[in-house]
């Protein structure tokens, strides 16, 4: 989504047109209008109450390209005073295309950076006809179709250009789009398409990476509409290999095991039931901004909350409730022995009886240990890990940094975190070899030899 700046006529549905100015950036789509969009008397052409606030649920307008343009969920001032000449609406989304009369939607769709190449979409396709012409074949191929629920999935690709007396520009596209059996807000068709397409993207690759051109098609229409809303993306991606020696990938649809038909709903699937584990590991790689400290708490809470969605197959129990009673028994009866005060005692007992929790060292080397040869190499080259990955959160979490590991061992605890967490959901989602992909990568040894160097 570029920025853009539009101007045009804008108005309410069945109002009078003013002039303003459309502008879209990392703050979302803002109107500047320079006269007053709603009509409203005021006796005397004095002011006669407070300034009243509010959001208009839609908003027409038409640029100078003679574009029709909708924008929803516009909040600003709705009071119109006489000495105003200016107001600013700042708008939910803008969508380019028609003026819609509702908010309900059927599809949404989006390319991503890295997608074709992930996806193995294929090259631009040109022919020479004569010596001196060329042909770009325009047609659109599907890479994978398949459904989810009420929902029709599909990666498609094509090529794009423009022309004109100077120049011929060419290019390759490629989008993944949902179509919905119900009509759905825009921001429900983002939550539950394209947010865990992106993630899925993220868990594959490894590495920061946008959604770029969104586009929304409004239900009971064919066409698709260009949207913009605010959203957090990290900046320009200079795009590299993911296949390279160096790349942090792990999966692409071409060397997964499990065709992408089958692999597409199925995460979804999976990601309705992770997605607090999934949106704390990928936090600092949508804001790769974010401080070291704070990229190494997230990529931690995702271990923990991992541990948590799974406590039925790690056990969430230090001992069986019977062993706990028992020990705890023994306790009060010795500090009963010890003549301890009675309130003492009853204290002790009151916070030993719910205390039967697995240590966080031990959760973390349930985690570790469930991943295979992947967490059997990291405790083979780092034996402390649980414990150095424990006293990093700590010193993050509860302050006193300074006494756990130092600011590069912490850097790389998550790292390697990072990695353990890739394979662990991988490995959900029925890539069995995610461990052996992982101990294969380049970067995933690096980040290992680094850590053990440190201690």
């Amino acid at each position: 989504m570029d920025n853009f700046e539009v101007y045009g006529s804008w108005w309410i549905p069945g109002g009078a047109p003013t002039t303003g100015k459309l502008s879209f950036s990392e703050k979302g789509p803002v109107l500047t209008l320079y006269g007053a969009l709603l009509s409203q008397e005021v006796p005397g052409g004095e002011l006669s109450g407070p300034a009243e606030w509010g959001t208009l649920p839609l908003i027409h307008g038409r640029d100078e390209q003679q574009r029709s343009i909708t924008l929803l969920g516009a909040f600003g001032m709705t009071s119109q005073w006489p000495e105003i000449t200016e107001q600013t609406f700042d708008a939910e989304l803008a969508v380019i295309g028609d003026h819609l009369m509702d908010a309900d939607f059927s599809g949404i769709r989006s390319d991503f950076d890295y997608l074709a190449d992930w996806v193995g979409a294929p090259p631009v396709s040109k022919r020479q006809k004569e010596p001196r012409a060329t042909l770009i074949d325009d047609k659109i191929a599907e890479c994978v179709s398949t459904t989810w629920g009420d929902a029709s999935l599909a990666i498609r690709s094509g090529v794009i250009g423009s022309s004109d007396e100077a120049h011929v520009s060419v290019r390759r596209w490629c989008a993944f789009s949902a179509e919905s059996g119900s009509p759905q807000r825009w921001s429900e068709l983002l939550e539950s398409y394209l947010r865990p397409f992106h993630d899925l993207l993220l868990l594959s690759l490894g590495r920061e990476l946008r959604m770029r051109d969104v586009e929304l098609r409004p239900e009971g229409s064919e066409e698709w509409m260009s949207a913009y809303f605010r959203t957090l993306a990290p900046g320009s991606v200079v795009e590299s290999s993911i296949s390279s020696y160096r790349a942090p990938t792990l999966l692409t649809a071409e060397d997964s095991p499990v065709p992408l038909s089958e692999l597409l709903p199925r995460w979804f699937d999976l990601y309705q039931d992770r997605q607090t584990v999934i949106a704390l590991l990928h936090a600092p790689l949508y804001a790769p901004f974010t401080y070291s400290a704070h990229r190494y708490a997230s990529f931690f809470q995702s271990l923990e909350a991992y541990h948590r969605v799974k406590k039925n197959e790690f056990g969430s129990k230090d001992v069986s409730k019977q062993e706990h009673g028992a020990r705890v028994k023994l306790v009060v009866s010795a500090l009963d022995a010890a003549g301890l005060p009675q309130d003492h005692v009853q204290w002790a007992k009151n916070v030993i009886q719910g205390r039967n929790d697995k240590s966080l060292k031990e959760q973390i080397v349930d985690v570790v240990s469930s991943t295979g040869k992947l967490g059997q190499r990291i405790l083979a080259a780092v034996p402390d890990f649980p414990t150095l990955v424990y006293n990093a959160r700590t010193g993050v979490s509860h302050g006193g940094a300074d006494k756990g590991p130092s600011a590069t061992q912490r850097y790389w605890c998550g790292e390697v975190l990072l990695w353990l967490m890739r394979v662990r959901l991988l490995q959900d989602l029925g890539i069995t070899d995610s461990d052996a992909r992982a101990l294969r990568n380049t970067r995933f040894q690096d980040s290992l030899k680094q850590l053990s160097i440190g201690m």
